[in-house]
């Protein structure tokens, strides 16, 4: 599950880098800092022992959409 978090945030640093047009510099601070965020949910989660519920529940939805509503999307 680690690397859906790699993901979730590589694409949320994409999408922001191309929101705002951020040089290459800024970027990778960005990156850091939604990085550290990231890992404080995840260890939060994990100790809380919530983790487990919840990755379930994301992998569950990005089936459902990737299965289901992305067929019938025009």
């Amino acid at each position: 599950m680690i690397y859906f978090i790699g993901i979730i945030v590589s694409l949320l640093v994409q999408w922001l880098k191309g929101k705002y047009g951020t040089s290459s510099w800024k970027t990778l601070g960005i990156l850091l800092g939604v990085s550290v965020i990231a890992a404080g949910i995840y260890t939060y989660l994990s100790y809380a022992g919530l983790w487990e519920i919840t990755a379930q529940v994301l992998v569950t939805a990005g089936a459902f959409y990737t299965f289901v509503i992305a067929r019938f999307e025009k």
